[in-house]
């Protein structure tokens, strides 16, 4: 039978976010947390650890969760916001391991890597966020949604959208119904995952754009930067001070990780995918794994120098550019 979330019910249901979980992952977890603990005995698991907006929403709505839980503990897993093992981290061999149940809630292209099988899955490619996929789900269990579960799905759309710069009529849609259920207004939703830049990530921003690398393709910036941490953070850093791409990374202990972000309207306008395009198809070239979506993505890998991971996500944005039209890349000096 097709999944619907009545298949958790009366189970120890481990509520699985990706690693270095962000706001629409964890918040996916914690909306059918609110809605169903009375249902199912639920934990929410974090792979590793997560980024400060999720900790900032975990902490201001008293989100009980739990990093690196053992998967022997349940007897089901519901995959929420991820769909390749290797997105959770050091706990993917207790992922391939465990025997009970698997269940996914997700919004991102289908992988070669099949996770749980089609009739434990819920999923669509259309959806900007996981969210709503969740939402949809609760609103189809008849069981009563509380505030919480509302402001946690208002809360991924805000974020996985890019606040609303990729979002559809359908989003819209989706966030007046969640706003006006328990008059939840927009300031108190962007106050859930809001966090005050620390000092760490000041620098690391500002470091970026030290240390970046500038490509231009006609009249496309291209912008990579090898940063020691805040590597999101940075490439978004990037993109507002004006490249259209921007990828920056890191290597430390034989781990490569690479976030990649892009100017909204550009992407658009080109059809440009980052995950697609670029991040997916590093993978063939270095050890690890990419995935994510059409305006954010990452690549989690092996090596101990990013450099030449950095040039070849340049050299794979020139050759999705070159198909549209005749130019030369040119690095800035």
């Amino acid at each position: 039978m097709p999944f619907d979330l009545s298949r958790i019910y009366n189970k120890k249901t481990l509520l699985l976010t990706h690693t270095a979980a962000d706001v629409d992952s964890f918040a996916s977890a914690a909306a059918i947390y609110f809605c169903l603990n009375k249902k199912s005995t639920l934990t929410i698991g974090v792979p590793d650890h997560m980024n400060l907006n999720a900790k900032a929403l975990a902490e201001k709505l008293n989100v009980p969760y739990q990093i690196n839980p053992p998967f022997k503990d349940f007897d089901a897993i519901v995959c929420l916001d991820f769909n390749k093992s290797s997105m959770i981290g050091s706990k993917q061999n207790d992922f391939l391991a465990f025997e009970g149940e698997k269940f996914l809630i997700d919004h991102h292209v289908e992988d070669e890597e099949k996770i749980v099988s089609k009739n434990n899955s819920f999923t669509s490619t259309k959806a900007v966020s996981a969210t709503e996929l969740v939402y949809e789900l609760l609103k189809k269990s008849k069981q009563k949604i509380p505030k919480e579960s509302y402001a946690c799905i208002g809360a991924g759309i805000i974020t996985d959208s890019s606040s609303f710069l990729i979002a559809d009529h359908k989003t819209f849609g989706i966030m007046s119904e969640v706003m006006e259920k328990d008059n939840i207004p927009y300031s108190y939703l962007i106050d859930l995952i809001k966090v005050r830049k620390d000092f760490s990530e000041k620098i690391a921003s500002l470091k970026a754009a030290k240390r970046a690398r500038i490509f231009k393709f006609n009249d496309v910036i291209i912008a990579i930067s090898d940063v020691g941490s805040f590597e999101a953070e940075s490439a978004s850093a990037l993109i507002r001070l004006g490249a259209d791409v921007a990828f920056c990374g890191f290597s430390e202990k034989n781990l490569i990780r690479i976030s990649a972000r892009v100017n909204n309207a550009w992407r658009q306008k080109t059809k440009f995918d980052l995950a697609k395009d670029v991040l997916n198809n590093l993978g063939k070239h270095f050890p690890g794994k990419g995935g994510g979506h059409a305006g954010a993505a990452g690549f989690n890998g092996s090596g101990d120098d990013v450099s030449k991971h950095l040039e070849k996500c340049v050299e794979l944005t020139k050759d999705f550019l070159a198909k549209k039209e005749k130019g030369n890349l040119k690095e800035y000096t």
